[in-house]
């Protein structure tokens, strides 16, 4: 194994089982042609599993159900948003999910993107890319454009006192004060929804 692809190989254990990667993540170690011949070559000796065209990970067996566990959508698609240098956040009932709102898992997953429109095919999962360029997309911290999209998803007239108690209760005190710090300049409903976001954090 050359030096190069120890590197690799070597950072991607140091990541550990369900990370993903695309050639881009390895840019500082060796051209991203190399880098991909290097996930080549381990996916066909079985050291790492393809999601999509592009995009490796290392699995996880469960011992539990007896076979390997795929990398998470949100894992793939965060992959290729770093190699497009694209700014994403989860929208819909993929938002709602992420931020524990909805503990059903979408069989399509929705995506805003800074990026152009995309579509992609992964195991049982669909996931669409929608091009957005928006304030609360591109001016915000991750954390800030996951609630904003799940927000948007519950709608104004569904961000009920019990919903957003059952959002603050899935944030740290952290992620609260970010997202009211963030959502100054914001839709109004949306600021005066992080408002009581951070009243129900604060007030325990």
């Amino acid at each position: 194994m050359s030096t190069e692809a120890g590197r690799v190989a070597e950072r991607m254990a140091a990541e550990g089982p369900g990370r993903a990667f695309t050639a881009a993540d390895f840019a500082d170690i060796t051209s991203a042609r190399n880098a991909g011949n290097v996930l080549g070559r381990m996916h066909a000796r079985g050291e790492l599993a393809r999601a999509i065209r592009g995009v490796y990970y290392v699995p996880e067996r469960s011992e539990l159900l007896g076979a390997e566990v795929p990398a998470s959508v949100d894992e793939v698609v965060r992959a290729v948003a770093r190699a497009n240098k694209w700014v994403i956040a989860p929208a819909g009932d993929a938002a709602l999910n992420a931020l524990g709102l909805d503990t059903q898992v979408p069989a399509r997953h929705v995506y805003v993107s800074s990026g152009p429109y995309k579509t992609y095919s992964y195991g049982p999962y669909e996931i669409e890319l929608r091009h957005r360029a928006n304030r609360d997309l591109l001016g915000c911290s991750p954390v800030t454009r996951t609630i904003v999209q799940a927000l948007k998803a519950l709608g104004r007239g569904g961000a009920s006192d019990e919903a957003l108690s059952a959002l603050a209760r899935n944030l740290t005190d952290e992620d609260a004060e970010t997202f009211l710090e963030e959502s100054r300049g914001l839709t109004s409903w949306v600021a005066e929804a992080a408002e009581r976001i951070w009243e129900q954090r604060r007030d325990g």
